[in-house]
């Protein structure tokens, strides 16, 4: 009989220790574990409970293992195998269609930070420039001195020469220019005194270097085209006195100065032919004069290809601008 309370522990043991029982339970009084055992179990269960203790213990130990293997198995069938759940993350909120159309319209609104254009500086100074555009409607053949006290008599205004295709008269052409020059000038600072503003005037060639003189200009321009009897004649060229000229040799170095500056100006603006200054003692507006001078002669209007040039109001504007920087260059010498 109490070989067979003995085999029946024993079961009950081996029973506890496959359903999960853990050695410090097993550590427990057998009585504990084996309730109604007594003392007579501990007796016939001591020698062998070391060794189930023991075997238990392994079987515990073993068990991970066990159950790894088992999520590999799951995993090899295919079987879907639970996800270990991973506490959540913070995200941050993508900002909405309506926030970022109102951040893009806040940068496009935003002002540019520009300089301020810098109005740009006057050369002029208010500076005197007297401009006569050559000729006029009528000529006045009536006779002046070709300069103050001179004995030479010489006709006071003529018409001037005429386009060779345009049929467009000098005094008209010269006028043009003369009138986009004035608009230049008056643009860049200086003070403009014109001589003519129409054709229909009569005013002598020396009557118009005393527009200048009594004006105290620092700088008269006298606005010409060129003629000549053979139709190849090309390019623009500036009239100066001499520094032998009985009237004005005071000014003759000035007027050659200016006439220098404002030929290289016009040809570099226009692309003409540069003919260069000349020197002459025998025209009366330049005798008259007793400030600076020089007569600008602006291309060949016997020249086909140079008188249309000079119809185009695009090289008209370039004539008066080319005219302008050589003035901004002999002022600025």
């Amino acid at each position: 009989m109490k070989k067979k309370k003995s085999i029946t522990g024993i079961i009950l043991v081996l029973l506890l220790c496959l359903m999960g029982f853990r050695g410090s339970a097993l550590a427990a009084p057998l009585s504990e574990l084996l309730p109604g055992a007594g003392a007579a179990g501990a007796v016939f269960g001591e020698r062998d409970l070391s060794r189930l203790i023991a075997e238990a213990r392994q079987k515990q130990e073993h068990k991970p293992a066990v159950q790894e293997s088992a999520v590999q198995e799951e995993a090899a069938s295919g079987e879907e195998v639970p996800a270990v759940e991973e506490p959540p993350q913070e995200e941050t909120a993508a900002p909405s269609a309506e926030a970022t159309k109102t951040e893009e319209t806040a940068q496009e609104a935003a002002p540019v930070q520009e300089s301020a254009p810098q109005p740009a500086k006057a050369s002029g100074g208010g500076r005197i420039v007297c401009i006569d555009a050559g000729h006029q409607l009528r000529q006045n053949s009536a006779k002046e001195p070709n300069g103050p006290g001179s004995s030479e008599m010489k006709m006071k205004v003529t018409s001037g020469t005429r386009g060779v295709s345009s049929g467009v008269p000098e005094y008209q052409l010269t006028l043009d220019v003369a009138l986009r020059l004035q608009s230049v000038l008056s643009g860049r600072g200086y003070t403009v005194v014109m001589c003519r503003t129409t054709n229909e005037v009569d005013i002598s060639n020396a009557e118009r270097a005393t527009v200048a003189n009594n004006a105290g200009a620092g700088a008269f321009i006298r606005i010409h085209a060129d003629g000549a009897s053979s139709a190849s004649a090309s390019g623009a060229s500036t009239l100066a006195p001499s520094d032998s000229n009985p009237y004005c040799a005071g000014i003759a170095p000035q007027s050659q100065a200016l006439a220098r500056c404002v030929i290289n100006g016009l040809c570099a603006r226009t692309g003409a032919k540069n003919r260069g200054v000349t020197i002459t003692d025998t025209m009366t507006g330049l005798n008259w004069s007793q400030v600076p001078v020089t007569i600008v002669e602006m291309g060949f209007m016997t020249n086909p290809a140079e008188d249309m040039a000079m119809q185009d109001p695009a090289y008209q504007q370039k004539l008066a601008e080319g005219m302008a920087d050589g003035i901004d260059a002999f002022f600025g010498s």
